[in-house]
């Protein structure tokens, strides 16, 4: 990942993960002293300290000199250069370390504000593919009740005499595959699902309604056509896992009009 260089008054800290840090090379330009020499010192700071600390916040680099050879530089954290500055006294250094200081925190706070923003997106283009996926399942629900309207007439001239229960049969069905029993217990579950179990919900919704639409136009008999969706529905349910468990197959961002099915089929 390319760094990021940030500049602060007099003193240029860096970023590749998110931490400040700054570089022996800047430290020995700024404290005065010869780059080997804070090289060492860093060595004897690492020698006092712990593996882990040494490899939480000093980094071991190179860099390009004048004479186009790579020579050895180290990056520091905040507490890394805090440690090396125990080493460095006088009037001079007192002052330089103050600067560091002021550097690093005024970096940390950027850095902050920058990840509430980033967090503050976030949650922006969350509530939109939630609202996104909630208008589609609307949208899709509505279909698959016209189709059930459809079918409960076409069992009734089969027959049927109670053909309308069909209304809440396929409802509780594709609840159930797709959420599990958890799903009819509450009649507004639908607000309480998040953007990726809204999404599932109208795909389920979408092969049952055109597993009917397919079985019907198929001359099959209406308990047959009920069957059929199940079966599909299901297979359907086993495939996105048990809610909450089921990975997020296609990465974030993917609202439900992306994975709507053709012919009964996920795209």
């Amino acid at each position: 990942m390319k760094k990021q260089v940030t500049t602060t008054p007099e003193i240029q800290l860096i970023t590749t993960t998110g931490t400040p840090m700054v570089t022996s090379m800047t430290v020995a330009e700024k404290f005065g002293r010869l780059h080997k020499n804070v090289l060492q010192s860093i060595d004897g700071v690492k020698k006092e300290c712990s593996e882990v600390f040494n490899r939480l916040n000093f980094k071991p680099v190179e860099y390009l000199d004048t004479k186009g050879e790579m020579r050895p530089m180290v990056e520091m954290t905040k507490d890394g250069f805090t440690m090396l500055m125990m080493r460095f006294t006088g009037p001079k250094a007192a002052t330089w370390r103050e600067r560091f200081i002021e550097a690093f925190n005024r970096m940390e706070q950027f850095i902050n504000v920058e990840m509430q923003k980033k967090a503050k997106q976030s949650e922006r283009r969350g509530e939109l593919e939630w609202q996104a996926n909630r208008a589609t399942g609307k949208a899709v629900r509505s279909q698959m009740t016209d189709t059930i309207k459809v079918f409960v007439e076409y069992a009734r001239s089969q027959g049927s005499q109670n053909a309308s229960r069909y209304y809440g049969n396929f409802s509780k069905m594709v609840n159930t595959a797709i959420l599990g029993e958890q799903a009819n217990c509450n009649p507004n579950f639908r607000d309480t699902l998040d953007a990726g179990q809204l999404m599932f919900l109208a795909m389920g919704e979408k092969v049952a309604g055109q597993s009917l639409l397919e079985g019907m136009g198929a001359g099959l008999p209406y308990k047959a056509c009920f069957q059929v969706a199940r079966s599909q529905v299901t297979a359907l349910g086993v495939m996105l896992g048990d809610v909450g468990k089921f990975p997020m197959l296609l990465g974030p961002g993917v609202s439900a009009n992306a994975l709507m099915m053709t012919n009964g089929k996920v795209a």
